[in-house]
C-alpha cells in the first residue's frame, strides 16, 4: 500500500489543489460557492494528477529513464515493490475513478451532459489524454518538450477558469489573468523539476524544454532553463498585479508568496542536480501560498 501511495507523489497534489482553490476563491469573491462542486472538483483534479504521476512512472520505467537516478527516492518500479503490470492495473482503476468523478461533477454543476456540459466532457477527455500521453504511447509529448504547454493549459487556464465557470456558469475575462499566472507558476514547478533531472534526461533522450533550451548555451548547460524559470515567475507576478489593479475583486495579498519565490530563485541559481530538490519543494509551497492568498 505504501508503495502505491509513494508512486502517487503526494506532494505534487498540492498543485492540483492550488489550481482548484484559486478558481474556487475567485468564484467565492463574486458570491458563488457549492460544497458539492468543490469536493468533486478536488476529487477529479487530484485523481487526474495521480493518473499523470502513475503513467509518468510507468512510461519512464518502460523507456529506462527512471531506472537509475542517484539522489532521489526510488519509486515502486525502481525499488521492485511493484511490477509494471500491477502498476498498469492501478492506472486503469484511477482513470475510471477520474472519469466517474468528472461526470458526476458535470452533472451536479449543470444538471445535464448536453450543451456546455458536453464541452466540459470534451475537456475531461482531453485531460485524460494529456495525463496518459505525457510519457506513454509511441510519441510521448513530455519527451518532446510539450509538457510546459500542457501544464500551463490544464493547471492554469482549464483548472482555474474552468473551476470558476463550474460555480458561476459564466466567465469574467479578468479571471484569465489569475488563470494564466497560476499556469505559469505551476509550469515553473515542472521546469525546476526538469532542471533537477537535466543530466539524466539528456542521457536517456528525454527532450524536456529544459534540454531544448540548453542548446542556447555554449556549454549546453541548465543556464537558459534557469533564465526561463525567472521569466515564468516574473510574468506570473506581473499578471497578478494587472488583475489586482483592473478587477474590482483584485487584491495584493498574493505578494505574501514573494519570500518563497525569492528563496526559490536563489536556490535555483546556486544549485544543480539532486540538490535542486529543495528548490522544487519551495516552488510548490509558493504556489500553494499564492492560491491561499486569493481567499
Amino acid at each position: 500500500m505504501w508503495s502505491i501511495i509513494q508512486s502517487t507523489r503526494p506532494r505534487t497534489l498540492v498543485l492540483s489543489v492550488s489550481s482548484i482553490l484559486a478558481g474556487t476563491f475567485l468564484a467565492r469573491m463574486q458570491g458563488f460557492f457549492s460544497w458539492q462542486v468543490f469536493i468533486l472538483l478536488l476529487s477529479t483534479a487530484c485523481l487526474l494528477q495521480i493518473l499523470s504521476n502513475l503513467v509518468n512512472e510507468w512510461g519512464d520505467w518502460k523507456r529506462g529513464t527512471d531506472r537509475d537516478q542517484s539522489g532521489r527516492k526510488a519509486l515502486s518500479l525502481q525499488s521492485g515493490k511493484m511490477t509494471d503490470r500491477q502498476l498498469l492495473k492501478i492506472i486503469i482503476i484511477v482513470a475510471v475513478l477520474a472519469s466517474i468523478s468528472g461526470l458526476v461533477l458535470i452533472r451536479v454543476a449543470f444538471g445535464t451532459f448536453t450543451g456546455i456540459g458536453f464541452l466540459f466532457i470534451c475537456l475531461g477527455i482531453g485531460a485524460l489524454a494529456a495525463a496518459f500521453f505525457y510519457s506513454a504511447g509511441k510519441y510521448p509529448y513530455g519527451y518532446r518538450g510539450g509538457g510546459d504547454i500542457s501544464v500551463f493549459l490544464f493547471f492554469g487556464m482549464v483548472g482555474v477558469a474552468g473551476s470558476f465557470y463550474l460555480y458561476t456558469h459564466w466567465l469574467d475575462s479578468d479571471i484569465l489573468y489569475i488563470a494564466a499566472a497560476m499556469g505559469l507558476l505551476i509550469t515553473a514547478v515542472l521546469n525546476v523539476n526538469n532542471i533537477r533531472d537535466f543530466e539524466n534526461d539528456k542521457r536517456y533522450g528525454k527532450k524536456t524544454f529544459a534540454v531544448f533550451l540548453s542548446r542556447l548555451s555554449a556549454k549546453k548547460s541548465t543556464f537558459p532553463a534557469k533564465i526561463y524559470q525567472l521569466l515564468l515567475i516574473v510574468s506570473a507576478m506581473i499578471l497578478s498585479l494587472v488583475f489586482a489593479q483592473r478587477s474590482q475583486y483584485g487584491k495584493f495579498t498574493f505578494l505574501i508568496c514573494l519570500p518563497f519565490l525569492i528563496v526559490h530563485l536563489i536556490w535555483v541559481c546556486k544549485r544543480e542536480g539532486a540538490a535542486m530538490d529543495g528548490a522544487l519543494k519551495m516552488m510548490i509551497a509558493a504556489v500553494f501560498v499564492y492560491a491561499l492568498s486569493l481567499f
